[in-house]
């Protein structure tokens, strides 16, 4: 242990003065002492002694490892174990007082080895028991141990004793050479006085120079103490003032003479003074150096005004004294933005609950941490039974497999949208359309989706209606057909004379009632075309075939209809033949509507222009009459259903309103898309486009790049030109891209070759895309490749697969943007990447 400066000083003057009395008056008796050789004798006494305190604590450690390999009591190895400590130690002094002596060291050695043969054999006990700890106690190496041992001890102690006679001798000589140290002793000792005294000098000069130090740092404390933004208040342990920081006496509104041998408790309410005493009472039992965080109270300024303060209580020690501080933080401004915090959320908690609609967060664990009242009424559950709990452990196992896909696409950066039945516990079936809205994190979180907000709108009720209305138009128009088609047929045979020969006036009756039961039986059809639209279940049986012949067919069944009103019907001729992807049936229905519509506006005489033309990509037939025009008011709704010019002249055109509706829904399920021009007086074109056919390359196995190890994404798109367009962009986001452009050719690629990612081309009616789909996720192979779904109607698609499970990464609209392309492919992976490890 080192001792203080003035401790060594004083020890060493003290050593000197004694050194010096003891060289000049007791010479001759150190002479006579060291000439007896007690001193070497007691040496070689306590060596020998040290060897038995060895062998003994040896011995001991011994006895203690054979009881513990009997007995397998903790408490005899615990005895082992000290036994061995103790024998150590000894064994350590002895080498300390012995040197390298080559016996001790051979004693040494030999003990070292003989601990880790006990040492083995206490392992031996314990893993696998006595039998084999008592086969290596007993073993031919353990015996020769054990009798080296105890030859080297007898060959020590010898050895001691025989050099203990010897040191008596050589003491006896060396007696007159200690007479004259004694005398160079007193000069040492005259040594150490001098340089003790100059120490002294040192001393007191390093001693002036720390106290300037510490008054320079004392005047550093005392400035970072007033800097303080936050209050300092230091008190002795019976509570009196003895500091306080000018962020504290400005806090409190008193000086610092004010402040300084007053109570603490001045500064807090009177209601509150006696409970702080006893508070600031307890601080005293505390251990040195602790700390009382965040301590909110109520703080009292000299004007007599509260306010709310948070302090933190601790203690220093100065010059001996503890005392104790308090640092003190105005929160007046931090409760009130609390407050309205809390008021904002209620306010917030209060709207949600009001609204007629499922409104929650998800965070990424899917454990709800948000949730209004409509979920605790859908689920018949209390607020506690949603909180922090799973979608699993609130939905139940049935209803969680319907939303799994989506959650999981919403946690993957997609906004999602689609429907869900629940049944509610009173055993009522509700139906919901679900959006879920991914949420991105901040800082190191930022670009990671932590969590989902979702809305759902129970839509049971439109639904109902939906499907009432559906019913109803479709039962009533069924139930008319069957009379109308009687009433057609009679009225048919009476105007062809069946019954002989009508009067004339009866037979313009007759054609009158004709005429009209036609004009009804086409209003009917259409109707039921137009459910069958909005209900999905108009079926199109699409084929590649040539366009040319289909507009000559509707026009030949539309001849008769243009003689009645004085029209003459042309058509273009095109000089190569263009193919087209269609239904031919839909197709003819949509030219007879374009021309049935040209006919009845043209004027007698006029003719109706039918056109073809092809441009990038798109076959375009026109329909141009020289009728009157469209009016202004009525362009903005002529595709709405029902929808007519409402003028008296167009009135007497007849017609349902639903041919044009009918039409455009047709030319989109076709991927196509429809239009007009107009000029008030001049005439009307109607006109619609459909994308060019082409066949399609054979499949041939992918190439690779050379050697350039770059993501390959099979884009499966029917249309040759757009594929081609997409697998540029992909090029340029370095991907490589093979193309497929029949759901066959797509199935051939991905038996040959695996891909990290896949565009599929999904159009009206859908189901061609959703059913390949389907298949890549039936097949263990492709069953987490990640699909993107490329379309002009990507949001209708969406909404059309409902609740499919069809594992989409994300739904892109026509026309594509690259890099919303990339982006999309490049999440995708990555999240596919993840999931995997």
């Amino acid at each position: 242990m080192r001792l203080p400066f003035r401790a060594t000083i004083n020890v060493a003057l003290g050593a000197g003065m004694v050194l010096i009395i003891l060289s000049i008056a007791a010479s001759y008796l150190t002479i006579n002492s060291l000439l007896s050789g007690t001193q070497s004798e007691t040496e070689a006494r306590e060596t020998v002694l040290l060897l038995e305190q060895v062998v003994s604590e040896f011995q001991a450690a011994e006895s203690s490892q054979r009881r513990y390999l009997l007995t397998n009591v903790a408490g005899d190895l615990a005895a082992y174990q000290r036994a061995r400590s103790l024998s150590q130690q000894a064994l350590q002094r002895v080498h300390a007082q012995a040197g390298t002596r080559q016996d001790w060291r051979a004693l040494g050695e030999a003990m070292t080895r003989r601990f880790e043969l006990m040492e083995l054999a206490i392992t031996a006990r314990q893993q696998t028991g006595l039998d084999a700890a008592a086969a290596i106690v007993g073993n031919a190496s353990n015996r020769q141990l054990h009798d080296e041992i105890e030859a080297l001890v007898a060959r020590i102690k010898g050895a001691e004793i025989q050099a203990l006679e010897h040191s008596k001798e050589e003491t006896r000589q060396t007696a007159q050479t200690v007479k004259q140290l004694i005398l160079l002793g007193g000069l040492l000792c005259l040594s150490v006085f001098g340089w003790a005294i100059q120490m002294i000098v040192r001393a007191q000069a390093k001693r002036r120079r720390i106290e300037a130090r510490l008054s320079d740092s004392e005047a550093m404390s005392r400035a970072v103490t007033e800097s303080m933004a936050e209050g300092l208040v230091t008190a002795t342990q019976e509570g009196i003032i003895v500091n306080a920081n000018s962020a504290a006496r400005h806090l409190f509104g008193y000086r610092l003479d004010d402040l300084v041998g007053r109570e603490v408790t001045m500064l807090l309410p009177t209601r509150y003074r006696m409970g702080f005493q006893a508070f600031f009472a307890s601080l005293g039992g505390r251990q040195r150096g602790f700390r009382e965080w965040d301590v909110k109270v109520l703080g009292l300024r000299h004007d007599g005004t509260e306010f709310p303060v948070n302090a933190s209580f601790g203690d220093v020690n100065v010059g001996g004294r503890r005392l104790f501080t308090a640092i003190i933080h105005d929160i007046t401004e931090s409760n009130r933005i609390s407050d309205a915090l809390r008021s904002s959320e209620a306010q917030l908690r209060e709207l949600t609950d009001a609204v007629p609609a499922l409104i929650a967060y998800v965070d990424r664990e899917e454990r709800f941490q948000f949730h209004n009242r409509a979920y605790e009424e859908a689920f018949g559950l209390a607020s506690e039974q949603i909180q922090n709990r799973t979608l699993f452990e609130v939905m139940g196992p049935q209803l969680y497999d319907q939303v799994k896909g989506h959650v999981q696409e919403a946690l993957a950066g997609y906004s999602v949208r689609y429907e869900c039945v629940q049944v509610t516990p009173g055993g009522e079936r509700r139906e919901y359309v679900m959006s879920h809205f991914p949420r991105y994190g901040e800082g190191d979180e930022q670009g990671t989706v932590i969590g989902f907000s979702s809305l759902g709108n129970d839509v049971t009720e439109l639904k109902r209606i939906d499907r009432m209305k559906s019913e109803f138009v479709s039962t009533v128009s069924h139930e008319l057909r069957t009379p109308l088609t009687s009433i057609r047929g009679s009225l048919g045979l009476v105007w062809g004379g069946v019954t002989g020969e009508l009067p004339a006036q009866a037979k313009n009756l007759v054609g009158i009632a004709k005429s009209n039961c036609e004009r009804l039986i086409r209003l009917i059809n259409d109707i039921l075309d137009s459910e069958k639209i909005e209900s999905g279940k108009m079926s199109f049986e699409l084929r590649p075939m040539e366009l040319e012949p289909l507009l000559e067919q509707a026009l030949a069944a539309n001849e008769g209809f243009a003689e009645q009103h004085g029209v003459t019907l042309a058509l273009g001729r095109m000089e190569a033949p263009v193919q087209v992807c269609v239904d031919s049936d839909r197709l003819i229905q949509v030219v007879t509507n374009l021309l049935s519509n040209a006919i009845k506006f043209s004027p007698p005489g006029g003719v109706v222009q039918v056109s073809l033309r092809t441009d990038a990509g798109r076959a375009r037939v026109e329909i141009t009459d020289s009728g009157p025009g469209i009016p202004d008011e009525f362009r903005q709704r002529i595709f709405q259903k029902f929808s007519q010019a409402d003028s008296s002249d167009t009135r007497q055109k007849g017609g349902t309103g639903l041919g044009l509706s009918i039409s455009k829904a047709i030319i989109e399920r076709m991927d196509g898309s429809i239009g007009f021009t107009t000029e008030n007086r001049v005439g009307t074109t109607f006109f619609f486009e459909l994308p060019v056919w082409r066949e399609a390359p054979p499949v041939t196995a992918p190439m690779g790049l050379d050697g350039v190890a770059r993501p390959r994404v099979l884009v499966y798109e029917d249309d040759p030109d757009v594929a081609q367009l997409i697998g540029m962009m992909l090029d340029n986001g370095g991907y490589a891209a093979d193309m497929a452009h029949t759901p066959e050719q797509a199935r051939d690629y991905l038996k040959m070759e695996s891909y990290a990612a896949m565009t599929v081309d999904v159009r009206q009616p859908y189901e061609i895309g959703f059913s390949l789909i389907r298949e890549l996720r039936a097949n263990k192979r492709t069953a987490r490749l990640p699909v993107l779904v490329l379309s002009v109607t990507a949001a209708e698609a969406r909404q059309q697969a409902g609740s499919q499970t069809l594992g989409v990464s994300g739904w892109l609209e026509k026309p594509l943007d690259e890099q919303r392309l990339l982006g999309s492919l490049e999440r995708a992976i990555q999240a596919r990447r993840r999931a995997a490890s």
